[in-house]
């Protein structure tokens, strides 16, 4: 049997072709009314197979053409319905001509039984009788337009369903990204978005921004590589496409922070890398006073020992060296050995003392202390040895009225302990300069303690407040140590900063007093 297939969707009629032509039927096709009409001119169809709804010339109004054509009036026309599924349309489709109307939803053994069937049902009954009469113009014309308004209602009601269901989709959608933009924006850790192909900033959320201390209008004008050094090594991992976790620094002017650093390709069309970053430089330096709190535990256990099997000796030989001294004649050649061993004693006394200082120090008695009462106190005590090394002291906010919560005695010692070491830092003379101030974001006082001495490579620098190490040949190497000590104590930190013959910027942060 020869079947002309007619449908606007190219799709049904690949798969409807390819079964009819499995049930040994050969198939023309059409993809709409006028194009049939052409072929049947033409051809020798035995049944045409039509959509219902199709553009310029639907199945309606092809089927009555088919029907007022004398030369294949007689052909069987079956209308494949997906949308007109009532009955007043079947009734219609029956009344324009057509032989059966079939549900495209229906099983496709449904249309095979159909055309199976069509030579016997033509052969026991003649198209001609079964044909209804034919309905004049106003008659159709009414049929066709009911047809075509319901045909606009399930339309409409289609649409209004699917816009129900697009408001719905589009509410929750909105709800899942002010959720997420909540998260994204009140996040504790900093998160950057990156874009893969440019290497742009596309979003930072405000922690972000707080963290690299800048705005977004800035950061979206810079690529990752600029926020250094972090971005650069990121911008290595990012080209590789994988997810990392590192450690770095970030570097702001004359600030630094150090960060930990996760990140990962987001998968999306953007091609966009999500980057988490969190400040842990407080969990650095914890971490770091953490560890010198347990070697100083260690040291302090040592040190009592040490003191307890030095000390008892010690006595013994100093009061034999005294009785020696206060016995031998001014004159004899023997107290030349009697008074270096003294001095000698003495310097063994001095170590064992400051050792013992720095290893078990006082618990501080913390009170509201003014830093620039204690400078303006400094200056009157280091008077004498200021003048007799010719060096000028400048005081910068000195009048300051800015506290900190402190042991006074113990910030005292251990800032003279400093003065101490810039004195002998300038044995020809030069400047000691104290300068107060705040923190950039005004949660800390900052005191320098700057010289224009001797000053030290980077490797001394390092190694200077260690316990006991020391470049002069007459220091125990514990004075800057207990200095240190003392300073964390009250919860600052010290900081060196030293060149050869540039001098030395001793910098102690305190926690101001709120």
């Amino acid at each position: 049997m020869h079947i002309l297939l007619v449908d606007d969707n190219p799709e049904n009629i690949v798969a409807l072709a390819d079964i009819l032509k499995a049930a040994g039927h050969s198939i023309s096709v059409a993809s709409d009314g006028y194009e049939a009409l052409d072929l049947l001119r033409v051809n020798s169809v035995d049944v045409v197979v039509s959509d219902a709804l199709m553009p310029r010339m639907d199945g309606f109004v092809l089927c009555r053409r088919i029907r007022s054509d004398v030369s294949h009036k007689d052909v069987p026309v079956i209308i494949m319905t997906g949308e007109y599924t009532g009955d007043a349309d079947e009734q219609f489709a029956m009344s324009v001509g057509a032989t059966r109307v079939l549900r495209k939803t229906e099983d496709v053994d449904v249309l095979l039984s159909v055309l199976g069937n069509m030579d016997d049902e033509r052969s026991a009954r003649p198209l001609d009788s079964a044909l209804p009469p034919a309905l004049d113009e106003g008659e159709y014309l009414k049929g066709y337009n009911s047809v075509l308004v319901r045909r606009l209602e399930a339309k409409m009601g289609e649409l209004e369903a699917a816009n129900h269901q697009l408001l719905e989709k589009n509410a929750q959608l909105e709800h899942e990204r002010s959720k997420y933009r909540r998260l994204f924006t009140s996040a504790n850790d900093g998160i950057l978005i990156i874009s893969q192909l440019t290497n742009q900033v596309v979003e930072a959320n405000v922690h972000a921004r707080k963290i690299l201390k800048t705005n977004e209008k800035i950061l979206s004008q810079k690529k990752l590589v600029d926020l250094k050094p972090f971005g650069e090594l990121l911008t290595e991992k990012i080209s590789q496409g994988e997810a990392v976790q590192f450690e770095s620094s970030y570097v702001h002017g004359d600030s630094k922070v150090m960060l930990d650093i996760s990140g990962a390709p987001v998968g999306t069309e953007e091609a966009l890398y999500l980057v988490i970053i969190r400040n842990v430089t407080r969990r650095k330096e914890w971490l770091e006073r953490f560890i010198a709190l347990d070697k100083l535990r260690a040291l302090g256990r040592l040190s009592h020992g040490l003191v307890h099997e030095i000390r008892n000796p010690l006595n013994v030989i100093s009061v034999n060296v005294q009785y020696l001294d206060r016995t031998i004649p001014d004159d004899s050649i023997e107290k030349k050995f009697t008074r270096p061993a003294l001095e000698g004693v003495k310097a063994i006394e001095k170590v064992i003392r400051e050792t013992m200082n720095f290893a078990q120090p006082q618990t501080p008695a913390k009170t509201d202390v003014s830093l620039g009462g204690i400078l303006t106190e400094i200056a009157t005590l280091a008077r004498t040895s200021l003048q007799k090394s010719n060096i000028k002291l400048v005081i910068e906010n000195a009048d300051s009225n800015d506290v900190i919560l402190a042991d006074r005695s113990q910030i005292l010692h251990a800032i003279l302990n400093i003065v101490e070491n810039s004195i002998q830092a300038m044995p020809n003379g030069g400047m000691l300069a104290f300068r107060l101030g705040g923190s950039t974001d005004g949660q800390e006082l900052v005191l320098s303690i700057e010289d224009t001495g001797t000053g030290m490579d980077e490797d001394v620098a390092k190694l200077a407040a260690e316990p006991f190490y020391t470049t002069k040949e007459d220091a125990t190497g514990m004075g800057l140590s207990i200095s240190n000590r003392l300073f964390e104590l009250n919860d600052a930190g010290l900081n060196f900063e030293s060149k050869p013959g540039a001098g030395t910027i001793v910098t102690i942060r305190f926690q101001r007093r709120r």
